[in-house]
């Protein structure tokens, strides 16, 4: 690893805090703009993951051209995590999608409208058409959890920024747009403000993390220490809705300061499966921890899914090697068996000078690896990392992608942009659902090689692997996104996967995010952030179909296959119903109604679709009542289903 990716970091952890965060070295305009993939990565002794798996993955063959997801929202403000992304969509038992985001509907200094977007999918169409940028909650919040309660109501639980704490917005049902926000909740006094929460429901019963503040540093008045811990992670637990809480801002037993030194914001994940509560917490220079429930949240075992020896980090401990930690941003879900699986993007840290006055040391964002951890077999893996598309062995990654602004809030030297999220590395934001068979799929965020900025910086695409033993052996990272220009990141998605993966991530013009990388230069100004939805036939995945985008010669290209994501809704219905297809492929379309007697009634070419999502509408005004076969094909395949209309 060159000495020019080399950053100072305080004491202080991740969080927002890029203004923290001073270059170490300064890089000259002739620094090296292509980072050689670094076998050290995984061979390196202090590195506590098994080294199976390449640091970077060849490119497979797959889809070209223009790729179609569904806008179902917008945003102004575009940070939407520090970190670990959080559940930020809903796949319900009929097929039904909720999904929320920080949004903001305007530009407005500090964005006094700020809160949480909603938008609902009833296998029709969505509830909020575009541009949907207007918030559900009524008062300035961000960082929504989103889930449902015994009732069938749904719940977004978001902070308060203002007066600290957090706020319960829910309505009377799914998809019902009468949303009431509750007062503020888990508040503490003298000022402390605990904030960016996670929220998972099983049944009435809301199990909740959190920071305790939104700052950590040493000698701010509203960090409180606890258990020796500066700004701590928190659990807090109700078992009627949110109503009451039995369990407030309390700290997980094992979370001290012989583990960990201060809490961070958006550095843990929670996953729950009945009585069953798993969560991880980690940062850069700690141990990402593991804490386990099979009592409802009552009690807690503690367990170290990845050990970092220098833990809890001092500048005081000499590290001449450059020792692998978690970068921050983790993932954890529960599997059919009740056993728990960690991800998290990896990080390097360096501290070979322990006389400074910062008090800090180094990390090196430009590490490319993301990690799985099984509690089945207590060993870990690398599994995903960024894609190498053209150079064997070498990752053309801009050095403006991993690097942020400098603490006078300007762009270091040498560079035109920069584009960091928080502390985060290159391979980062894991977020992981299963399917009914136990299958795993992570969604990653990635840069992407030769995709530029005009400002040379590498835009960020969505990626996934997959698992279908457990995660003993994962398939290689496939492109979702394939957008050329466009930052594609902040994806999560949905804890279930049916028979699809159902997605929801913001688009920007921009690479990086406005709120962390912008400088008075306005290198990244305010602008209209989109969020999308995709969902990805499991098929597609599992079968490696789903390829690298942009750069696929037209012969190279497998044939156009049309999936049905959900069947026709409504169905009986009397003038129109629609169908939500994904094509795998750009192909021509064909729409055929036949009668239960097999008998053609009509048959007609939609035209030419691009990959991606689409909503196909059946028009009955003209069929008489009764049963009818419709099919969709592109070329050799088709798919069928059966509509009433009356």
């Amino acid at each position: 690893m060159k000495r020019s990716l080399l950053f100072m970091l305080g004491l202080a952890p991740a969080l927002a805090f890029a203004q923290n965060i001073n270059s170490q070295v300064q890089v000259s305009s002739n620094a090296p703009q292509v980072l050689p993939a670094s076998p050290k990565v995984l061979t390196d002794q202090n590195l506590s993951i098994n080294s199976g798996n390449p640091a970077y993955y060849a490119a497979k063959k797959g889809n070209n051209g223009a790729v179609s997801f569904t806008e179902v929202g917008q945003t102004y403000y575009d940070l939407q995590t520090n970190g670990s992304i959080g559940r930020r969509i809903v796949l319900h038992p009929d097929g039904t999608v909720s999904v929320t985001w920080t949004t903001a509907p305007d530009a407005a200094s500090g964005f006094p409208q700020r809160g949480s977007g909603y938008n609902y999918y009833n296998l029709t169409a969505w509830a909020m058409s575009a541009p949907n940028n207007v918030r559900v909650d009524n008062f300035r919040g961000g960082w929504p959890s989103i889930g449902t309660l015994a009732d069938g109501s749904e719940f977004i639980m978001a902070h308060d920024a203002t007066n600290g704490g957090f706020r319960i917005t829910k309505n009377s049902a799914k998809g019902e747009t009468d949303w009431s926000t509750g007062s503020a909740i888990l508040q503490w006094p003298d000022n402390q403000r605990p904030i960016w929460n996670r929220a998972m429901a099983n049944g009435n019963t809301l199990h909740v993390i959190a920071n305790y503040s939104d700052s950590s540093s040493a000698g701010d008045p509203r960090v409180l220490t606890r258990s020796g811990v500066r700004g701590p992670m928190t659990y807090s637990r109700s078992l009627d809705g949110g109503v009451t809480w039995d369990k407030a801002n309390i700290l997980l037993p094992g979370y001290d300061s012989t583990v960990v030194t201060s809490g961070g914001g958006d550095n843990y994940a929670i996953d729950v499966k009945g009585n069953t509560v798993a969560i991880v917490c980690g940062g850069l220079a700690d141990h990402v921890l593991l804490f386990k429930s099979t009592d409802n949240g009552e009690t807690f075992t503690r367990m170290f899914p990845d050990s970092f020896v220098y833990a809890p980090m001092t500048n005081s401990k000499l590290i001449t090697d450059t020792a692998a930690c978690n970068d921050g941003a983790l993932d954890v879900i529960i599997d059919n068996n009740g056993q728990v699986h960690a991800f998290w993007g990896v990080s390097r840290i360096l501290n070979d000078d322990t006389t400074d006055t910062d008090g800090g040391w180094s990390f090196f964002p430009a590490t490319s690896a993301l990690a799985h951890w099984s509690e089945a077999t207590n060993t870990s893996q690398v599994i995903a990392g960024v894609v190498d598309e053209k150079d064997p062995g070498v990752l053309n990654i801009e050095a403006g992608t991993w690097f942020t602004r400098t603490a006078s809030q300007t762009i270091p030297n040498g560079l035109n942009n920069v584009a960091r999220t928080g502390n985060t590395s290159l391979a980062t934001m894991p977020s992981v659902g299963m399917d009914a068979q136990g299958r795993l799929f992570v969604v990653y965020s990635a840069p992407r090689e030769f995709d530029l900025s005009i400002d040379a910086v590498n835009y960020r695409d969505v990626y996934i692997v997959y698992s279908t033993d457990n995660g003993v052996t994962w398939g290689a990272p496939q492109n979702l996104s394939q957008a050329q220009g466009i930052e594609d990141a902040f994806a999560s998605v949905a804890r279930v996967v049916d028979n699809n993966v159902h997605i929801v991530w913001q688009q920007d013009d921009i690479p990086g995010t406005n709120l962390q990388n912008n400088t008075s230069s306005q290198n990244h100004p305010i602008v209209t952030n989109a969020i999308v939805y995709a969902a990805f036939p499991v098929s597609e995945i599992i079968n490696d179909q789903v390829g690298q985008g942009q750069g696929v010669g037209f012969g190279d290209r497998p044939e156009a296959k049309v999936f049905e994501v959900n069947q026709n809704y409504p169905n009986p219905f009397a003038n129109e119903s629609n169908v939500l297809v994904y094509m795998s492929q750009p192909g021509d379309l064909t729409l055929t109604i036949t009668n239960m007697m097999g008998q053609q009634i009509t048959k007609m070419n939609l035209g030419n679709y691009s990959v991606g999502n689409h909503t196909i509408t059946i028009d009955g005004s003209n069929l008489a009542a009764g049963m009818y076969n419709y099919t969709l094909s592109t070329g050799a395949n088709s798919i069928t289903n059966q509509m009433m209309v009356h």
